[in-house]
């Protein structure tokens, strides 16, 4: 799912860029496809490691699976704009849309 893999990549951009107010409105932005278009009630950064980026999302019909995106990938948003990789995101902040 693209919407997802986005959404990931700017969760790492506003990680990095707290402050970045167009970088939060993309991140809202791809949370409400996925929550409208995608029927996802919840989506959420589960872990990590060297190599991979699991997240965990739920559909509205009650299913939940966990995904995984490869980490380098995830991260070369950031090195492309601002050759920032290593900012992670707050795993306990959930992005859920209202």
């Amino acid at each position: 799912m693209d919407a997802l893999f986005y959404w990931l990549q700017m969760k790492w951009v506003t990680s990095a860029r707290p402050d970045d107010e167009a970088a939060r409105d993309t991140l809202f932005f791809f949370a409400q496809i996925l929550s409208e278009d995608h029927e996802l009630e919840s989506f959420d950064v589960e872990s990590e490691d060297d190599m991979k980026v699991y997240v965990t999302y739920a559909k509205k019909d009650g299913s939940t699976r966990t995904v995984w995106f490869d980490k380098e990938a995830v991260e070369q948003l950031n090195r492309d704009m601002f050759g920032v990789s290593d900012a992670r995101p707050d795993t306990e902040d959930k992005e859920e849309t209202q």
